[in-house]
């Protein structure tokens, strides 16, 4: 095991519950019901712990995190066990195969190293070659089980939940415990190794430029992946990459923080636009200008003299930074007893 990836000696807890499963492929869509055609209500990311609550045939309804609920296909989460032929026909054709995580099991889960991937789009191989087979896609913020082998040249070993052995290039992720601690210690303030605090402003460059990678991205209903955004899809996935969890839909973040006034807006700060109701937020980043996902992600004025004037309504601005695990509603990744131990 690499030494990056120690674990820590403080014990989870996990909210009431005691069957869990845990997301087993780089992105999963999350359902209003238990159909395909049913729209996709949201997203969730490998590796992250979800509280399992019902099951119908292959669907599974789970809780995430952030928290949101909504049906998966039970292939998606691990631990998934294969029938055989005589064992489905017994069965019958659609007899769940997810053996769900007991609470104990899921507070172990916790408890295992993991790698964070910080690239965009990768993939997991099953040797240390980009000529080896692909044993899955990898996307920005997916969490993989760190495996115990030596790492190979720039390569290291790693797991997928569902246990399938892999690797990935060194460079395409950080040990999860170690990016949770920086990130917190960005936001307070912590020892030299840790990283230490940063400058809220320096924080909101990083949420800016992050947020830039995904220009021109295509608008997806429910989405939060590089695959594709909503709004506050968008806008979850550059907070989480910067150590901070967000609640999932725009009528939920423009709850957190604080409020601020359109003349004292700064950038990061998240920017709501609707009628009577919260329907849509996008990310101030200077200048009178901001990116948000509509149609595409993209970057428009708020400015009416300008020919890329987004003119809808606003209703609200919240600044998030500054106002992380102080009980309005954005926490701190390390603070997340589904995402880190404490």
């Amino acid at each position: 095991m690499c030494s990056a990836c120690a674990r820590a000696d403080a014990k989870a807890v996990l909210p009431d519950g005691d069957h869990w499963a845990v997301v087993n492929t780089s992105s999963a869509y999350m359902r209003a019901e238990t159909r395909y055609s049913s729209e996709c209500v949201s997203q969730t990311r490998m590796g992250t712990l979800v509280q399992v609550l019902e099951r119908k045939g292959y669907w599974v309804k789970v809780r995430t995190p952030e928290p949101y609920e909504g049906w998966i296909n039970e292939l998606a989460l691990a631990p998934t066990s294969a029938l055989s032929a005589s064992q489905q026909k017994e069965a019958g054709e659609w007899s769940p195969k997810l053996r769900p995580l007991t609470r104990t099991q899921a507070e172990g889960y916790l408890r295992k190293p993991k790698y964070i991937c910080t690239a965009e789009y990768t993939h997991v191989f099953a040797g240390p070659s980009d000529s080896s087979a692909r044993v899955s896609d990898l996307l920005m913020s997916d969490i993989i089980l760190c495996r115990e082998a030596p790492a190979h040249e720039d390569w290291l070993a790693v797991e997928t939940p569902q246990g399938e052995a892999g690797w990935v290039r060194e460079s395409d992720v950080e040990p999860f415990a170690g990016w949770a601690a920086r990130r917190w210690g960005e936001i307070h303030g912590g020892s030299k190794m840790d990283g230490g605090r940063m400058p809220e402003g320096q924080i909101a460059q990083q949420l800016i430029g992050r947020a830039k990678l995904f220009m021109g991205v295509p608008y997806m209903w429910g989405g939060m992946s590089v695959k594709g955004f909503d709004c506050s899809g968008l806008v979850g996935l550059c907070y989480f990459m910067q150590g901070i969890l967000l609640p999932r839909d725009a009528s939920q973040q423009v709850l957190c923080g604080e409020e601020v006034a359109f003349a004292d807006m700064q950038p990061g700060d998240l920017i709501f636009f609707g009628n009577t109701s919260v329907g849509h937020v996008g990310m101030y980043i200077g200048e009178g200008r901001m990116i948000h996902s509509s149609q595409i992600v993209r970057i428009n004025s708020l400015d009416p003299s300008q020919p890329d004037y987004y003119g809808r309504n606003i209703l609200h601005i919240r600044r998030i930074l500054g106002h992380v695990d102080d009980g309005t509603g954005a926490i701190s990744t390390k603070s997340s007893n589904l995402y880190f131990e404490r």
